[in-house]
């Protein structure tokens, strides 16, 4: 019993012991490291997260051993970040997070900030590396460089200053393109001066977007019945700063190359947005120069009579869709509010649900409709049914009825299929006088499978599934503010070098 007692007593002394033993040989070891290699050999040496990242991708190619891999990924996560733990000043942070694979050491400025590191973590989504908060110490002071009293403002000053530099960005242009290299110049030149001016354009792009689609009584009224009309003051001011945005992609691609581009979700948004807007304004001026020249009918003409094929009515509705996806942008600011940005990540996983179940629901749809098209496309729909009344000896015809078209054909029956989803029941068009009992009653219990298994099970599977997804980001979102992402705001992404900032800031790489 005495015995036991004294053991008792030393275990917990003698794992403390072992405990206080490895955190000294492991700060030993990242010191010596430092003062000798400048970074971490085994971290440099092994790719500790191209060898995370690779496991998961063997766990997602070999389920036998999904688990294994998965603890064994988790496992080199864990230990970026417990080489990141012992860092004890802002240098040696920099000295971890600066340095290039191993084969390049060549023409390498210890002085200049590359974040090579932690580029390497967000491009193989090391989410726990990258939110790590002595990064986020050492991004942070990178964001609000030349500006370190910004974060100590309360609300009011800063939505002051905001304002202050918004309204001077025609000043500030003009005084950073004579003095770039100043120190008032470098200071413009900060990334969250940038955000700043980047945003106060897309904002002004956004009110020039709704200027062009309210239509007023006056001139724009006047000019609805005339067919390739030149562009209004506005729609100018649309052209040259859509002109501009492309120009900046397109640094954005040259810089950043064409793999790493087509990586973020974000970009594809862009694409397809200024497609859109370049496909209007070419549409636009292509109606101008036929209608100018003579060989496409009269410049004036009621709306109602132009042809569908018409280059302005498509410029008008490619430039509606464009518009939709201008300011289905903004969701991106989402991301840089601590209470806004578990919704616009849940919306990016939702998306993919969403995707997953109107593959299924597709097939349901299908069968459906070639089952009813099945049924119904035998009946005639120019074929007139009349119901007949007996009175005082003589058939009267009532009622007269010609046979629906809508499951008449695969595209009439996806239709009516779909708008039931939003309560418009195709029942009168599986109910006619001249369909057969035996068809009708078919269609009905057709009709009826099809309702209970797309609304009553597959919507409630897409809740639930979306509701998971959202629950998965809330216990996320806790990570979010153990990385002190709360700490202060982020920008959108108009540079290959914000749009780093911007993820590592957020502390993940989820590309939606």
């Amino acid at each position: 019993m005495f015995l036991k007692n004294v053991w008792r007593q030393i275990v917990p002394d003698v794992q403390s012991m072992v405990t206080r033993f490895l955190t000294f040989k492991k700060r030993w070891f990242l010191k010596t490291e430092l003062v000798f290699h400048g970074i971490p050999s085994v971290l440099s040496g092994i790719k500790i997260h191209g060898l995370s990242w690779e496991l998961e991708h063997l766990a997602m190619k070999e389920n036998e051993f999904k688990e294994i891999y998965i603890e064994l990924s988790n496992q080199c996560k864990k230990y970026s970040c417990d080489l990141l733990d012992l860092c004890r000043s802002t240098e040696e942070v920099i000295a971890v997070l600066n340095k290039k694979d191993s084969g390049s050491h060549e023409d390498e400025d210890p002085d200049q900030l590359t974040l090579s590191r932690l580029k390497l973590a967000l491009k193989y989504e090391q989410k726990q590396f990258v939110a790590h908060p002595n990064c986020q110490q050492l991004l942070t002071s990178i964001w609000y460089e030349g500006l370190p009293i910004w974060r100590r403002r309360n609300a009011f000053t800063k939505i002051l200053l905001c304002v202050s530099l918004i309204t001077c960005i025609p000043i500030i242009a003009i005084y950073y393109l004579v003095f770039p290299r100043s120190k008032l110049g470098k200071i413009f030149r900060s990334p969250f001066m940038k955000f700043i001016y980047h945003s106060a354009s897309f904002g002004f792009f956004l009110l020039l977007l709704v200027l062009a689609s309210t239509r007023t009584e006056g001139s724009e009224r006047s000019r609805q019945n005339v067919r390739g009309p030149p562009l209004s003051f506005v729609e100018w001011l649309i052209f040259f700063w859509v002109i501009g945005m492309v120009w900046a992609e397109c640094k954005q691609l040259w810089e950043e190359g064409l793999k790493a581009y087509i990586r973020q979700w974000w970009n594809w948004l862009d694409f397809i947005m200024l497609s859109l807007y370049l496909t209007t304004f070419s549409l636009k001026g292509v109606a101008y120069i036929q209608v100018q020249s003579g060989r496409y009918g009269p410049r004036v003409l009621q709306r109602a009579l132009w042809p569908g094929n018409d280059p302005s009515l498509i410029a008008e509705g490619v430039f509606a869709v464009a518009n939709v996806f201008s300011f289905a942008r903004i969701i991106y600011l989402f991301q840089t509010n601590p209470h806004l940005g578990p919704l616009q990540i849940s919306l990016g996983c939702m998306i993919i649900d969403i995707a997953k179940f109107l593959f299924i629901f597709f097939l349901v749809l299908t069968s459906f409709a070639c089952g009813l098209n099945q049924l119904y496309w035998y009946y005639d729909s120019n074929t007139e049914f009349c119901e007949t009344k007996v009175v005082a000896g003589e058939n009267i015809t009532l009622n007269c009825q010609y046979n629906p078209d809508a499951f008449m054909t695969m595209t009439g029956s996806y239709m009516k299929l779909l708008w039931s989803l939003f309560g418009v029941i195709p029942i009168k068009d599986i109910d006619q006088m001249g369909y057969h009992d035996f068809t009708k009653w078919t269609g009905h219990v057709l009709l009826g499978a099809y309702m209970v298994t797309a609304m009553t099970v597959m919507i409630n599977m897409l809740i639930a599934m979306m509701s998971r997804s959202f629950e998965d980001i809330e216990e996320y979102e806790g990570f979010l503010n153990a990385a002190r992402t709360s700490a202060s705001s982020y920008p959108l992404i108009f540079t290959h070098k914000l749009r780093d900032k911007i993820q590592l800031n957020n502390g993940f790489s989820v590309d939606i």
